[in-house]
């Protein structure tokens, strides 16, 4: 790099007022003396960019995937706040759940319980819905067994907030309903523990993830927020080898966060 270090008037005149010079050449006819400074070589400043380069490549994408698991939890909450809201108005004009019927369908259930208290873009029966959208499991399997990809009457709800709520039929049972939520609508990846998530309906708790107390089938409930149940091998829970359908409550466990060992 070449500095100017002097004015007109002369070379010796300069160099009284200036720092001594490292080698001075004076321009021909402006009498300006130019000083050369030691600066980086092109090479030194290729390895710098290299380096530089190296360390974005091995931080940038844990950066990207901590804030995708904010987002993920922010939404998560933020729907869970939403209808648990919704339980509580419906309750005070349809009685306390311990007198709600979950005997009915998806459908039915919605329209008498649920629907005034949402904001929605659209609404539809399963049978429709599947048309336009497929869930997977954690575990990268389709969905093929569950009552949210396979009941005809089970409902699904477009809301304004761009999100998808469904409400479950489920035969033979009363003690809940299950309610699922995908964070980001039709957005991908729609898969159980990244983006879509269940809950379930319960009296006297209200809302509370999927197999809480009676929140679900035998062989997939559990009495307590326990990590090591919600993670284990079993067919609901949230590891990358199973379904899925725990991992709303392993974040809850987790105080609404996404650990490190989530199978993210």
């Amino acid at each position: 790099m070449y500095i100017i270090k002097g004015v007109r008037n002369g070379y010796r005149y300069n160099f009284e007022i200036a720092p001594p010079p490292q080698a001075c050449r004076l321009t021909r006819n402006t009498g300006l003396c130019i000083i050369f400074f030691r600066a980086f070589t092109l090479a030194e400043v290729l390895i710098t960019l290299g380096i530089i380069g190296v360390v974005a490549s091995l931080t940038l994408p844990v950066l990207v995937a901590n804030y995708k698991k904010q987002v993920t939890v922010t939404q998560l909450k933020k729907a869970y706040t939403e209808i648990s809201q919704a339980v509580k108005l419906s309750e005070l004009q349809n009685g306390d759940t311990s007198d709600w019927d979950f005997t009915l369908s998806g459908t039915d259930f919605y329209y008498k319980y649920l629907q005034t208290y949402f904001i929605k873009n659209k609404e539809l029966q399963n049978r429709e819905f599947k048309k336009e959208y497929t869930v997977n499991n954690l575990n990268g399997t389709k969905c093929t067994s569950e009552v949210w990809c396979t009941k005809q009457d089970s409902f699904y709800i477009y809301l304004s907030n761009g999100s998808i709520m469904g409400i479950m039929t489920h035969d033979g049972q009363s003690k809940y309903k299950s309610v699922t939520i995908d964070i980001n609508g039709f957005k991908k990846p729609n898969q159980l523990g990244k983006d879509f998530f269940v809950f379930s309906i319960i009296s006297p708790d209200g809302l509370v993830p999927y197999g809480y107390k009676d929140g679900g089938i035998n062989g997939g409930k559990y009495d307590t927020l326990d990590r090591n149940k919600l993670k284990s091998t079993a067919e609901y829970a949230c590891n990358a080898k199973s379904k899925g359908i725990w991992c709303s409550a392993l974040i809850m466990a987790d105080g609404w966060e996404i650990k490190d060992d989530y199978p993210w």
